[in-house]
């Protein structure tokens, strides 16, 4: 795959596409907050299966990442964008004709794959047609912002079709179910089309003013040469110790984000609709803690910012579990959910500014298993714990689980610093190796 210089001229028209491939996955991703756990419930089964679900798909998206990223490297992201998009979208149409449980949960599984195909290449699209550094930063934390703007009207619209009082003439509780993953799949298949589109405008337009005589232009474009010192070993290197840090982190997410809806029904049994409304309005602040960490964290400092808001969550944790009235969790929920994720345009640019761009979808796919494996083992973990009893049903697990896994989150940081700091130290011997050379001739 080749990779042309930027074309800076094209900002407006390559921001506003980026923008809308996040809005179109992030909105057909977003019904599954309410409608997944509701529809686990719906189909006889319960918190346990759901999770199953959950774990299940997050397993066969763990096995795809790799070789997706290849392909994206290969064959261009356009491609594994379209293929993803058509999986995930042809699965969800299906799966409300599902008429057993494990053939529920054998087509959600089937989500996954989709979901692996896309995931490598929709974030390396945006870092190979953005400059490294702020501009990157900045772009990630609009496209992020404005994605997660459209992300509140899943859990919105699905709490609203799913409420028994609402669309009395639609009948059959299973009828609202196939409308609502209808659109999700109709939604994903869309946005793989315009994924491919949109990479092939960006390499058309972009490649007017592109010079991509040989390998070493390719792998070297004039707008971000490839990290001082960088190798491909040094990449996997990188991608490994960041990946260490997505690890620990997402063994705590595993064990406690999937479970947060349920947990929040099974504690206050509110309506559809009213639970519905909880990650919408989650989805708000996020989108603005987004673009504040998008706009800032370059100034800040990336690492820096990451850490403070990681040190949070667990704090947040704890109230949100023994919140003792309704609106006040709400209020620990959406500032819990917000802290938790606003963080990614500074994650994901830190990462992509620390390896070469020529194996660049290949080390974030390394950097996403070994996120992906631990978060489902989390999820796998808390679907155990809860058929067993050991700590009562959902909710007496939030008040002893929750708090204790969101601990690790903080930690998670350690071995991402380890990863910037050696690469800064390569980078200086390097740069002093080559000064020694030049004084000698």
């Amino acid at each position: 795959m080749e990779f042309p210089t930027i074309n800076h001229e094209l900002e407006p028209g390559k921001l506003w596409r980026l923008t809308a491939l996040s809005v179109l996955n992030r909105f057909a991703n977003s019904f599954t907050v309410i409608v997944l756990p509701l529809y686990a419930l719906a189909i006889g089964t319960d918190e346990a299966f759901y999770g199953l679900m959950v774990a299940a798909a997050g397993y066969v998206q763990a096995g795809t990442l790799f070789p997706a990223g290849t392909l994206s490297d290969r064959r261009g992201r356009g491609i594994t964008l379209l293929l993803g998009g058509i999986v995930s979208g042809t699965a969800f149409i299906l799966l409300p004709f599902t008429l057993t449980p494990a053939a529920a949960l054998v087509l959600y599984s089937v989500t996954g794959m989709g979901t692996g195909l896309t995931a490598s290449s929709l974030r390396t699209l945006i870092a190979d047609y953005t400059r490294r550094g702020d501009d990157r930063t900045r772009s990630y934390g609009v496209v992020d912002a404005i994605g997660v703007l459209a992300a509140m009207a899943g859990p919105f619209i699905g709490g609203y079709v799913l409420d028994p009082s609402m669309f009395p003439w639609v009948g059959e509780e299973m009828a609202r179910f196939a409308l609502i993953f209808f659109v999700m799949g109709l939604t994903k298949i869309a946005a793989g089309i315009f994924g491919l589109t949109t990479e092939r405008w960006l390499r058309q337009h972009v490649a007017e003013t592109a010079k991509t005589a040989s390998a070493q232009s390719r792998s070297n474009p004039p707008d971000e040469p490839t990290p001082f010192g960088a190798t491909a070993g040094r990449d996997s290197e990188t991608a490994l110790l960041f990946g260490l840090g997505q690890a620990i982190m997402g063994t705590s997410s595993g064990m406690v984000v999937p479970y947060l809806i349920p947990w929040v029904n099974a504690a206050f049994t509110p309506d559809p609709f009213v639970l519905g409304l909880v990650p919408s309005i989650a989805n708000i602040t996020l989108a603005t803690g987004t673009l504040f960490v998008g706009l800032t964290s370059e100034r800040t400092g990336k690492l820096q910012m990451i850490l403070l808001l990681y040190l949070a969550t667990p704090l947040l944790t704890v109230g949100l579990v023994y919140a003792p009235a309704f609106i006040i969790m709400v209020g620990f929920y959406v500032t819990r959910m917000s802290v938790a994720n606003m963080v990614q345009p500074a994650t994901t640019s830190l990462f992509m500014e620390e390896v070469s761009r020529q194996y660049r979808a290949r080390a974030w796919a390394v950097n996403r298993v070994m996120w992906t494996f631990p978060r489902q083992t989390g999820t796998v973990i808390t679907s155990l714990l809860l058929t067993w009893g050991i700590f009562g049903g959902v909710v007496e697990f939030g008040h002893i689980v929750f708090p204790l896994a969101m601990a690790l989150y903080p930690i998670s940081v350690i071995p991402m610093w380890i990863a910037v700091r050696r690469n800064r130290n390569i980078r200086s011997q390097e740069f002093t190796r080559l000064a020694k050379m030049e004084s000698q001739e």
